[in-house]
């Protein structure tokens, strides 16, 4: 019989764990370890937990589940609640065991408010929450924290499990000295802190309580536990976390240095205990929502914003899991937690919905049985034990548990207006819905909700931040320039305005004391500083980032250059950004060193390996440091169509044929609308000789192409199952646009003519020959030559004309006689000046009708031809744009 614990430990971070383990000091998760398997876990955007631990636990995206952030409209109050699991579309898995007959139990998940009539035993997130006036100062009890309906399924259980809550006030000071080692010293009534160190120690101990009782006194098939105290622990005190940071003061750090490792030790210790009670027969899994940044990466300041702690997250959070189903000793790549749902449902030999986002991890298990998928496990009928539409929840308990969100800066305070709050509330959840959306690739729908909330809140810049994101990876970038100047008009505006109300408080306030001014006047004071402010590094970042956009990669990498002088801290997104602008103007060793530089600020970034291996695969005798990079890539996040493609370049660089097919089918079963990838395929098909595969594959490319251009046109963004379903279209046939018959793509080389004779013999090829007068050619040689300093000593140019006349006779003698193997289009460099539609049409053609010819045509810029026989960079420019 097969049985799984699953714990969950929010933001915990391998970059804090692995010294740990290495110093013995977290014994158990290394158990775990090196009897089971352990890899990253890719995040989802945006990095919040109640949508990422629902993702956990479905499998599916927030705009598939449905929970879209903190808090939620309260239909009894008319203002706002904390999330609930009310607003769940779909079926966690719990409920799909629960058809299956298997007992779960659900403890502390976030959100499992109110819990789910279960056919086990559900305990809820707020379980675990204190109240502020539970002991008077005499010592006596004021308020006997109840425990209130809706926090414990079955109900029978409730009272008999609020005796196994913790509350703060019980734990002693030799409990917190394992924490703060210098509590002793700490005056508690001006620093909070200690106290904050004991509101998560106990709710914390509060979860693993009651999870230990439940798994002693119940039976079960599955059980989840959740912990959200190791990101509690983070948020308050990883700025204190060894090494210290130059703007946290040393007495700061030398008091509070200890709590992240004396948290993540406390979790180990009870991890034991879990894996203790399960049993060496159980499957045990530990998982993260996502990282903590413990490094140099640590933000200084929180950007203003609801929800603006989550910017102190790392996209990577942890996977280790260990037990019969698992391998043994094996490391796990390319694992997202939308993954771990299909995964258990793998163990129970169920099959994996096909609405689901994420796949099972099956190279982390030991025996996977082959099953065939099912169209959604929300169409298969039976009891699931979810809630009943008509259940209510508590506005007072409600209310209280805000409080606590507002408290840790998750929420804006809005006050009692409860109008306010609750359009304040039905804008986050917009916000995040279409978040959500932009990460999935649905960004006609992210925009739309962008553009909506933009135009009813002006002042708020993200939202126009965001539309201006998703115009660039649209491909808009005349939307994107008009946002862009927005933006930057009604950052102005609002800056200046908040300036003035700066002055206006403080003249109101200039005859106080200070201590008469209130915490809530203090924090308006300094979100309205902020305010005032105009960021210059990310208007530079923004600029440069529409410049590239734009193909204006010299413009792009200046505006870059100014954002890295003013920014305060590094960033690997603006060196990635400088590398793709590098890449573009093919200045490839440059590139390769700015993402190198990525990877020295965040080993483990997934785009600055890809980024890398790009650059070392457009370079000669680097295929296979590119093969190096680009697998990273694909370690780190495994749904990347992109890398796999990257992947099957260099492995047919490297010669490595059939691993090179797998590589690029793997990067269409991702994306199906790849048109790349399938000319790559149709491409070793003709070398097999497989006729049929070959035109099969460059229907397929056609047909991505025609719906590529769809989607740009407005028509809606597939599905992956309608992706999947792509057909080929028709191949065009000889004398159908005078086009070859069934030829696979060109490949990316551009070579000079007189290399043209080495061409091999097992090969056929489609030789696009760019001609231009032999003047011209010499006279653009001549620039480039004295540009560099080595013009003397070179031929006249009447002797390098005629020395160029043969060898290019001689090219053609060679050339004319191949037939099918080598079919040659001839190029007149004026005609791609002067008739660009005329020459692209015969450009598409050629390479089988499968290109977008007015893209190529409008990618000719004469401009670019600034003197007669211009320069050769110039000419190689233009070339190189025309082929893209």
């Amino acid at each position: 019989m097969t049985k799984t614990l699953l714990i969950g430990w929010d933001a915990a971070d391998w970059k804090v764990i692995s010294p740990l383990i290495d110093a013995g000091e977290m014994p158990n998760l290394a158990h775990l370890i090196e009897h089971g398997v352990m890899g990253n876990l890719a995040t989802l955007y945006p990095v919040l937990s109640p949508m990422l631990w629902t993702s956990i636990a479905t499998g599916k995206r927030a705009h598939k589940h449905g929970i879209h952030g903190f808090s939620e409209p309260d239909p009894a109050s008319g203002g706002a609640r904390p999330i609930t699991n009310l607003g769940r579309k779909t079926k966690a898995v719990w409920n799909i065991l629960n058809q299956q007959g298997l007992r779960s139990h659900v403890i502390g998940w976030w959100p499992s408010y109110p819990c789910e009539p279960i056919n086990g035993v559900m305990v809820s997130d707020h379980f675990k929450d204190t109240e502020r006036d539970y002991l008077a100062e005499d010592g006596e009890t004021v308020n006997p924290w109840p425990l209130r309906p809706g926090h414990v399924h079955p109900e029978a259980l409730r009272e008999q499990l609020a005796e196994f809550r913790v509350h703060p006030q019980e734990l002693d000071g030799e409990t917190l000295q394992l924490f703060v080692p210098k509590a002793a010293e700490i005056d508690q009534a001006k620093d909070k802190r200690l106290y904050s160190v004991a509101k998560i120690v106990a709710e914390c101990a509060s979860v693993q309580a009651a999870a230990t009782w439940v798994m002693q006194q119940q039976d079960w098939d599955f059980t989840a536990v959740y912990f959200d105290a190791i990101d509690h622990f983070c948020h308050g005190f990883m700025r204190y976390h060894p090494p210290r940071l130059g703007w946290v003061s040393e007495a700061d750090f030398e008091l509070y240095k200890d709590v992240v490792n004396s948290g993540y030790r406390f979790h180990d210790m009870m991890l034991g205990v879990l894996m203790d009670l399960a049993g060496p027969d159980t499957n045990v899994i530990i998982c993260s929502d996502h990282g903590f940044h413990p490094d140099h990466l640590r933000v200084q300041e929180i950007p203003n914003e609801p929800a603006g702690p989550a910017d102190e997250h790392r996209h990577f959070g942890v996977f280790a899991a260990c037990g019969p189903g698992f391998k043994r000793d094996e490391l796990v790549f390319g694992a997202t937690l939308l993954d771990i749902t299909p995964t258990i449902l793998r163990l129970y030999d169920l099959p994996v919905g096909e609405d689901m986002d994420g796949r099972p991890l099956l190279q982390a298990l030991r025996e996977p049985t082959p099953i065939a998928p099912i169209p959604s496990w929300d169409d298969v009928p039976g009891d699931d034990g979810r809630h009943p539409e008509d259940v209510r929840i508590d506005p007072v308990d409600a209310r209280e548990s805000l409080q606590q969100l507002v408290d840790l800066g998750y929420i804006e305070d809005v006050g009692e207006d409860q109008k306010q709050v609750a359009e304040t509330t039905v804008k986050e959840l917009r916000y995040n819905l279409a978040r959500d959306l932009a990460d999935s690739g649905k960004l006609t729908e992210a925009l739309a909700i962008h553009a909506e909330l933009w135009e009813t809140h002006p002042d708020e810049s993200r939202f126009g931040l965001h539309r201006f994101n998703g115009q660039l990876r649209q491909g808009d970038t005349a939307a994107a320039r008009e946002t862009l100047a927005l933006l930057e008009r009604r950052k102005q505006d609002y800056a200046e305005r908040a300036a003035a109300e700066v002055k206006q408080l403080q003249e109101d306030w200039k005859d106080k004391q200070p201590e008469d001014v209130t915490e809530q006047e203090q924090r308006r004071l300094r979100k309205l500083r902020k305010q005032a402010g105009t960021n210059q590094a990310t208007f530079a970042w923004l600029r440069g980032r529409l410049l590239a956009a734009e193909g204006r990669h010299g413009e792009a990498l200046v505006a870059f250059q100014q954002a890295e002088q003013v920014q305060m801290h590094n960033r690997p997104s603006l060196f990635q950004a400088q590398g793709e602008a590098l890449l573009a103007m093919r200045r490839f060793a440059d590139a390769e060193a700015r993402f190198h530089k990525v990877l020295e600020i965040d080993p483990v970034n997934a785009d600055g390996s890809l980024g890398l291996g790009r650059a070392l695969l457009m370079q000669r005798g680097k295929a296979e440091e590119a093969l190096a990079a680009v697998s990273n890539a694909i370690g780190l996040v495994y749904q990347n169509p992109r890398a796999h493609y990257l992947h099957g370049a260099a492995l047919m660089r490297l010669g490595r044929t059939r691993d090179a097919k797998a590589a690029f089918e793997t990067a269409v079963a991702q994306n199906p609308v790849f048109p790349a990838a399938h000319r790559r395929l149709a491409r070793l098909a003709w070398r097999a000789g497989d006729d049929a595969a070959t035109e099969h594959q460059l229907g397929l490319a056609r047909a991505a192409v025609t719906r590529i251009r769809a989607v740009r046109d407005g028509a809606p963004r597939p599905s992956v199952h309608e992706a999947a379903r792509l057909e080929p279209e028709a191949i065009a046939k000889p004398g159908d646009l005078g086009a070859p018959k069934a030829l696979p793509p060109l490949a990316e080389d551009e070579i000079v003519a007189q290399l043209l004779p080495a061409l091999t013999a097992t090969h056929r090829y489609r030789v696009i020959f760019a001609e231009r007068p032999l003047t011209e050619i010499i006279a653009s040689q001549r620039v480039m030559l004295e540009r560099s300093g080595k013009q003397d000593g070179r031929l006249a140019e009447r002797q390098l004309a005629g020395t160029f006349a043969k060898q290019i006779a001689q090219v053609r003698r060679i050339l004319s006689p191949h037939g099918e193997r080598v079919q040659v289009l001839s190029v007149p460099y004026h005609e791609a000046l002067s008739e660009p539609e005329a020459l692209a049409a015969r450009l598409n053609a050629f390479l089988g009708g499968g290109l977008d010819a007015a893209a190529i045509a409008a990618a000719v810029e004469p401009g670019l031809r600034r003197q007669r026989g211009g320069d050769p960079e110039e000419t190689s420019a233009l070339q190189h744009r025309a082929a893209g």
